[in-house]
């Protein structure tokens, strides 16, 4: 099977391993961190790429053509909500956040959120492509406010930005089965510490990006989205759905 791969670059390493030795010929498209943070800019960058990778797949000889497009995505703050494939099935995990691909399964990361309470979560992936809470991390960031809006209010500024924080009481480090960097988890150790959070440590688990790269697409863990549909919310742990497309 041939298959065009959208995914966020917290992934990168675990998508390129499993790429790397799949049966089937992936092609992957990489978006930057963070995107989520903006739901719109999210879907926008998403339906532009699937919208390119269509477009492309036309122009393609027939038997160098995608079947599938896979995102390494899930609902990311509904970010995939209202998603259109055209001309080619989507699928996507049936889960909240990238935090069920690092553990395996959506069920075991609603485990552990029982179990390890107020938990932010750190791993090989976020470290090295996003921001992080860190004493280096707020101390960069102040910099830049104190930059563009000046000293007596790069510290209010910081305060503001940082308020969710209280809501946090452990530190959730999920190892990486293929490539793991003990620096990352001291990072992670150090940063627990220094905001007084438990720190706990989880293994990550392969499963889901291994289903996502090589199948079956099972419709317990991904939402197929045939063309001529759309992905829609579903208010339950399947988390989405496919609905018509009313403006076809």
């Amino acid at each position: 099977m041939r298959i065009a791969l959208i995914g966020c670059m917290v992934l990168n390493r675990e998508i390129a391993h499993l790429t790397a030795n799949s049966k089937n010929v992936v092609r992957s498209w990489w978006l930057r961190q963070g995107l989520h943070d903006t739901p719109d800019l999210l879907r926008r960058a998403l339906q532009n790429t699937i919208d390119d990778i269509e477009a492309e797949n036309e122009a393609l000889p027939a038997h160098l053509r995608f079947e599938v497009i896979v995102l390494g995505y899930g609902l990311c703050s509904n970010g995939v909500i209202g998603l259109k494939p055209r001309s080619l099935p989507l699928v996507i995990p049936r889960c909240d956040d990238c935090i069920s691909l690092f553990l395996g399964s959506a069920e075991r990361y609603r485990k552990c959120f029982r179990e390890v309470e107020g938990a932010y979560w750190y791993n090989t992936g976020w470290m090295e492509q996003a921001f992080y809470p860190s004493k280096e991390n707020y101390a960069r960031r102040r910099a830049e406010y104190a930059e563009a809006y000046g000293e007596e209010n790069a510290d209010y500024l910081l305060e503001c930005t940082n308020n969710w924080m209280k809501e946090y009481r452990s530190c959730g480090y999920i190892t990486n089965p293929i490539c793991e960097r003990p620096e990352n988890e001291a990072g992670a150790r150090q940063a627990a510490a220094d905001f007084g959070w438990e720190f706990t440590k989880i293994e990550g688990d392969m499963r889901y990006f291994n289903l996502l790269v090589n199948g079956p697409w099972n419709d317990e863990d991904f939402l197929t989205c045939p063309p001529g549909c759309k992905v829609a919310a579903d208010y339950s742990n399947r988390k989405i759905q496919a609905v018509p497309d009313d403006d076809l």
